[in-house]
């Protein structure tokens, strides 16, 4: 087989490859089009696609990374990879999956937010292709990749035009007839007509880069497939409608679209909020270091899907991962590389590695270094509101107060628990834990090593109280941790010395 014959045939095989990837590692929610025209247009050519993202705040969040993971996957393969900043539907406002309508924004605003998401996507773009290259995907000289931005040509458009050629295409009842405009018109506030309109925004931007880029596929959140389809109708009516610079087309340039799922936790909450607020992907309004704790948090059922979703890592990767995980849960070893992909991602290596690193010392911390990012209470910490699961405090109880007090008591003095049954649930669920330097530790199965003058903990039980924990008092002071995070140091001190 001549060379130039057989490199097609290669080309094509990796591109039906991608496209059982999507499949396999849970990117597809809903194909926009025929799954089975897709299938032959994949399997035939490459295709140009895109993901857009209007700039309403200053930065993505962390649910913005699931269709740019789709965007990076298909440029890692060799396709045409498009991002789409929405300069100026942005100043519209998508009203999908809203019943309220967005509050009217400055133009300053909308033009510093689309300046701050162009940095922010170029950043995450030469992340994702050092990650790529990391596991495996080297980069060739085929590959493409634009940022792009809608205002650049939406501004020019003239309104006949845009009507003539658009308009006369867009039925009213079947615009009416999508779910976004029936919910927001009988259970939400109403619909402008700029709502309205919105679709025929975001459809004219994929007919200019349909005819312009190639741009063949859209990716689009759960909430994006009535758009998807508005835009392949207008595509369609443009393209065969006889403007002079179209043609018709067959399966094989047809427009197709894809959303991507809507996640949610094992607990039903939206994935990439943290008590209800967003995390962002900006370090000015989540540090990374915050961001990588909301990750290590992940539940152990959403692990496998979060890894196959949010990393480069190759299936079989995942797999051994996961295997090694489960001999040892506690240890989070799945957690700190989901956590170190995605900062990777998003920050880069060098932040990924410093914020793995303080993490591991907030896991395994020395007493020394404890005591002294220990606070009274009251006084100013460096530790931000949002994360008070990683907050240290430094509590001085004296004796007389804690002289025969149960641990649960003793929990409640600190600050670590609201109540005394709250405190003796967890003791009771093994989640309490009393630290002493390694010097001095007793051996002990659920005790967890460290070095030099690190801390060892230990489970305790819920019948302990001060006299049966004497042991761990080191200096006066005893480090209580509850959970995987809260850590208390206690200071034991005389009844006369109290202030």
């Amino acid at each position: 087989m001549p060379a130039k014959r057989t490199k097609r045939v290669e080309d094509i095989q990796a591109i039906h490859r991608w496209a059982k990837l999507l499949e396999a590692r849970g990117y597809i929610k809903d194909i926009a089009g025929d799954r089975n025209v897709l299938s032959k247009l994949l399997r035939k050519k490459q295709v140009g696609v895109y993901a857009g993202i209007d700039p309403t705040a200053p930065s993505l969040h962390l649910g913005h990374l699931l269709p740019l993971m789709v965007l990076f996957w298909v440029y890692l393969h060799g396709h045409h990879a498009v991002s789409l900043i929405g300069g100026a539907t942005a100043r519209v406002g998508d009203p999908s999956g809203r019943l309220k309508s967005r509050e009217r924004t400055a133009s300053s605003v909308h033009a510093s937010n689309a300046q701050s998401l162009h940095v922010q996507v170029e950043t995450l773009w030469q992340n994702a292709t050092a990650s790529g290259r990391r596991h495996g995907h080297e980069q060739k000289p085929e590959w493409r990749r634009q940022l792009l931005d809608n205002a650049d040509w939406l501004g020019k458009v003239d309104i006949v035009s845009f009507l003539q050629l658009l308009g006369s295409g867009m039925r009213i009842g079947t615009m009416l007839g999508r779910d976004t405009v029936k919910n927001k018109l009988e259970k939400g506030d109403g619909m402008s007509f700029a709502e309205f309109s919105y679709p025929l925004l975001q459809a004219w931007d994929w007919w200019h880069m349909f005819s312009n880029q190639g741009v063949q596929l859209q990716i689009g959140g759960s909430d994006q497939y009535g758009n998807i389809i508005a835009g392949i109708d207008a595509i369609k009516h443009i393209a065969q409608g006889g403007d002079e610079k179209s043609a018709k087309f067959d399966d094989s340039s047809a427009p197709m679209g894809i959303t991507v799922p809507l996640l949610t936790t094992s607990k039903g909450e939206k994935f990439g909020k943290s008590a209800g607020n967003a995390v962002w992907l900006d370090a000015s309004l989540t540090s990374p270091f915050d961001l990588y704790g909301f990750l290590l948090r992940t539940s152990d059922e959403d692990l496998p899907r979060h890894l196959n979703l949010f990393t480069f890592l190759p299936a079989a990767a995942i797999e051994s991962l996961l295997e090694e995980h489960s001999k040892d849960p506690g240890k989070r070893l799945a957690h700190h590389v989901l956590a170190t992909e995605v900062l990777q991602l998003v920050h880069g290596t060098e932040i990924a590695a410093e914020t793995r690193a303080k993490h591991e010392q907030m896991r395994r911390p020395r007493l020394s270094s404890l005591v002294r990012r220990s606070v009274t209470p009251g006084a100013e910490s460096d530790v931000t509101p949002s994360t008070p699961e990683t907050q240290e405090e430094k509590f001085k109880l004296a004796r007389s107060r804690i002289e025969n007090a149960s641990l649960a008591k003793i929990l409640l003095l600190a600050g670590l628990a609201p109540s005394v049954s709250a405190a003796t649930r967890a003791i009771r669920s093994g989640g309490v834990y009393v630290a002493s330097s390694e010097a001095s530790a007793v051996a002990d199965s659920e005790a967890e090593p460290n070095s030099g003058d690190g801390l060892t903990f230990t489970a305790v039980g819920p019948d302990e109280k001060l006299e049966d924990i004497t042991s761990f008092v080191d200096d006066g002071l005893i480090v209580v941790r509850m959970g995987k995070w809260k850590v208390r140091v206690i200071e034991i001190i005389d009844d006369g010395d109290v202030d």
